[in-house]
C-alpha cells in the first residue's frame, strides 16, 4: 500500500500528464500488479484533478492487436474510451512535434514512435510522463520528470 500512496502523492503534484502506451494498456486490460496504480490515476483524471494526454501514436499502438485479431468489440471499446473518458486528450502529430521528435531521436537514439510520444508531451506542456518502458523513461528524463510504474510496485 505504501507504493500506491507514494504514487498518488507524486502524481498529484502534476497537472498535465503524458501517458505512454503501456500505462494505457495496463488500465484497459486490468493488468496486475499495475491495476491499482492505474485505477488511482484514472480516478484522479475522472475527478478533474489531473489532465491526461495521449499521443495518436499510442492510439495506433492500442488498436494494432485488436485489428490483427479482428476483435471488433475491443476496437469499439478502445475508441469509446479514447473518445469519451473525461479530461483525456488525444494529441495529433503536428509538424512542430515531428521536427522535435527528429531532434530527440538524434540526441537520444530513441525509437521514432517513442520520440514522437516524448515530443508530444513536450509540445503539450506536460509536467510529467508516466510509463513502464525503463529505456524510454530513462531517456525521457532528460527532457521532463518521469514516473516509472514498476518503481511503485
Amino acid at each position: 500500500m505504501a507504493g500506491l500512496d507514494r504514487f498518488i502523492n507524486e502524481i498529484s503534484a502534476g497537472k498535465n500528464i503524458m501517458l505512454d502506451t503501456n500505462a494505457v494498456i495496463y488500465y484497459l486490460d486490468g493488468t496486475l500488479p499495475f491495476m491499482g496504480l492505474m485505477s488511482a490515476l484514472f480516478t484522479l483524471v475522472e475527478e478533474g484533478r489531473l489532465s491526461l494526454n495521449i499521443s495518436v501514436i499510442t492510439e495506433a499502438e492500442l488498436l494494432v492487436k485488436p485489428y490483427r485479431e479482428k476483435r471488433k468489440t475491443a476496437i469499439e471499446a478502445i475508441n469509446f474510451f479514447l473518445d469519451e473518458f473525461p479530461n483525456l486528450k488525444i494529441v495529433p502529430v503536428t509538424r512542430e512535434i515531428s521536427r522535435q521528435a527528429a531532434k530527440i531521436r538524434v540526441e537520444t537514439d530513441m525509437r521514432l514512435p517513442d520520440a514522437i510520444i516524448l515530443a508530444t508531451a513536450l509540445n503539450s506542456h506536460c509536467d510529467l510522463m508516466v510509463g513502464n518502458d525503463s529505456l524510454l523513461m530513462r531517456k525521457a528524463r532528460l527532457y521532463l520528470p518521469v514516473m516509472i510504474l514498476q518503481e511503485y510496485i
